[in-house]
């Protein structure tokens, strides 16, 4: 890990509320939920684990999870917002679930 993600990881265990998104959710069947995904550093990377959101992730024996590369251009809060960017994308492109845009 390097010097830059240190200091992100350390401004995420500062801000504890950024370190988790709730995004709602239809299912196939139109009922609402939640999906809730924890945020973490890991090597060069910032991690959203969550539940599995296509039959893929159903069958794997890992933990579901959106991953993108830190870039040292950018602030916790950019990053923040490309990684939820990610997770929606992750979700609707799964065909388990669609993203609640409010509607």
């Amino acid at each position: 890990m390097n010097n830059y993600t240190k200091q992100l990881q350390q401004e995420l265990l500062d801000y504890r509320d950024l370190s988790i998104f709730e995004i709602a959710v239809h299912t196939s069947g139109g009922d609402s939920e939640w999906i809730t995904c924890d945020i973490f550093m890991e090597g060069n990377s910032i991690i959203a684990q969550r539940e599995a959101v296509s039959t893929k992730e159903l069958k794997s024996k890992f933990i579901a999870s959106s991953k993108l590369v830190i870039d040292s251009s950018l602030s916790l809060y950019s990053h923040l917002q490309a990684l939820y960017a990610q997770v929606t994308n992750d979700i609707d492109e799964g065909g388990l679930f669609h993203v609640n845009y409010g509607d």
